[in-house]
């Protein structure tokens, strides 16, 4: 090899050192957020305390425990009157409404007796173009037989009298004139309500209410004319109504079907409600929403109005482990959050956040929380927030 040749590959491998030693390296680029002076929650104040104020507070502790428990939900319902539990009184014949002396009978919302008398109706005659002759015929007639008989009655006297004649011959033709005489008497008030009042019947009809309840709907009123089957009122059990759930077909496979819910008048559920019983209702679905109804009976004291919308508290019949703690252990801070102190050792104590599912009873079970076995404060809870915060102070 020649020396310029040797020259040349020593300058190369001079040109190419800097660049495997590694020269210059590009900057790695800023983060896209900053948090300063984070603290976990974790890393929260403990507050301790002396043996003195520990005993002045009267601070006492109670172990997490695990528990088994149902999952509730709470979904809406409407109310409803359960089928059979609405009769609708309809008007046998055609007639006219007579009231029977008080406005308030047929008053919506009043409560009824099964045999009390709403209203009365005066059944309507079919009509005649030669209604008023056909009476003045009637009456006619009975006038004329009414003289005969009167006459037939004095001739039977007379031959008693003379010797001629009998006793029953007397006594039959009394008889034929009280007839013709009763007769002549319903002819001419026939002929006098024809002039009166030609459709309608000399007596009336009385409606009585089926069974116990509350007028629901009331559809006439005194005077009004109403044809055979017409609607004249409804009256609606007060013995319980209903409750209809509709749920997605999930949610009711995994329903509890034989446990009893709350029924609430707010939606979010955050009122106590009353206690409803599951009961076999109507098989029912909606395809297009994919739900399925599940009904419920109210007690007969529960003042909800029929198609009114409700919360009921439903019990999944899947089973799962939380934690339990008293509720005089949880405090909350103003934003809503749910906390717990923790004794973590002698007189030192530590909040702890805990997400909580629900109330029962005495206790509060909780989604998440301090371990099972944690000895949480049951009493003077309350006390010892103050303390970290300083209120009072």
């Amino acid at each position: 090899m020649s020396n310029a040749l040797r020259l040349l590959l020593f300058s190369s491998v001079l040109t190419m050192a800097p660049a495997c030693q590694g020269g210059d390296k590009p900057k790695a680029p800023p983060p896209p957020a900053a948090v300063s002076a984070h603290v976990p929650e974790a890393a929260l104040a403990t507050v301790t305390l002396r043996p003195e104020a520990e005993s002045r507070l009267g601070l006492q502790v109670q172990p997490v425990r695990k528990r088994s428990a149902l999952r509730t939900y709470v979904a809406g319902g409407e109310v409803m009157v359960p089928s059979g539990n609405a009769l609708t009184v309809t008007a046998p014949v055609a007639g006219v409404v007579a009231g029977v002396g008080s406005e308030q009978a047929l008053r919506v919302g009043a409560s009824v007796k099964r045999g009390d008398v709403l209203l009365r109706l005066v059944p309507l005659a079919t009509v005649d173009r030669d209604l008023r002759a056909q009476a003045l015929r009637t009456v006619e007639s009975a006038s004329a037989r009414a003289e005969a008989a009167e006459a037939r009655l004095t001739r039977a006297e007379r031959l008693l009298k003379g010797g001629a004649g009998t006793e029953r011959a007397v006594e039959e033709a009394r008889a034929d004139h009280a007839v013709a005489q009763a007769e002549l008497q319903a002819a001419r008030s026939r002929l006098d309500m024809v002039g009166r009042a030609p459709l309608e019947s000399d007596v009336s009809m009385p409606v009585r209410v089926p069974r116990d309840g509350v007028l629901r709907q009331v559809w006439v009123a005194p005077g009004q004319s109403v044809a055979a089957g017409a609607s004249l009122f409804e009256v609606v059990g007060v013995r319980a109504n209903w409750v209809r759930v509709p749920l997605f077909v999930d949610e009711a496979f995994h329903l509890k079907a034989d446990a009893p819910v709350r029924v609430h008048a707010l939606l979010s559920g955050k009122d106590p409600g009353v206690e409803a019983l599951p009961v076999t209702g109507p098989p029912a679905a909606d395809p297009a929403a994919a739900t399925v109804d599940s009904f419920y009976e109210l007690p007969a004291s529960a003042r909800f109005a029929p198609g009114q919308r409700v919360g009921v508290s439903l019990t999944s019949g899947e089973a799962r482990d939380v934690l339990s703690v008293p509720s005089s252990a949880i405090v909350h801070d103003s934003l809503g959050g749910a906390w717990v102190y923790v004794r973590e050792q002698e007189h030192v104590y530590a909040r702890r956040r805990v997400d909580v599912l629900r109330a029962e009873g005495s206790d509060v079970l909780l989604e998440r929380g301090p371990p099972e076995g944690a000895l949480v404060v049951a009493a003077g809870a309350a006390e010892l927030f103050g303390t970290e915060f300083g209120a009072g102070h």
